[in-house]
């Protein structure tokens, strides 16, 4: 048992350090490393099999949230932020295959809507977001 606990946390580090970046399996490193110990230790399967589920799982509940933030890089805030939730009109409209236009704080923008939808120029929307470029809005109703 001790060489498949071993081979096991080979194989989740090789995962993990071809998928950089993804965190795909490295709580199970810890969990196959825990019930390594235990086989060493000659302490029966099941407990070992138990020990791998209970340590992979407290250590994805641990290192995700913490690994979360340092993985999203670092955002840095522009002023243009302060747009996003704020309310302006078309000045040119949205369609399936074209970006629609707004002027906002002096600014011309292109944005797309929110769902994909066309929308007409002359109609009132609402900034949601800001990807790059352009402004993700959407309709008021």
């Amino acid at each position: 048992m001790l060489t498949m606990w071993i081979i096991v946390a080979i194989g989740a580090f090789l995962i993990e350090i071809f998928t950089i970046g993804n965190l795909i399996c490295v709580w199970f490193i810890f969990g196959a490393l825990a019930s390594a110990l235990l086989a060493w230790l000659k302490v029966q399967a099941i407990w070992q099999y138990i020990v791998f589920f209970v340590v992979s799982i407290v250590s994805m509940l641990i290192i995700r949230p913490l690994a979360h933030n340092y993985l999203r890089g670092n955002i840095v805030p522009t002023n243009y932020d302060r747009l996003i939730g704020k309310n302006t009109t078309l000045t040119k409209e949205i369609t399936a295959d074209k970006w629609g236009e707004v002027i906002k704080g002096g600014v011309k923008w292109s944005c797309v809507s929110v769902d994909n939808q066309p929308i007409p120029e002359g109609t009132n929307v609402k900034i949601v977001a800001i990807e790059g470029a352009k402004l993700i809005v959407k309709k008021i109703d």
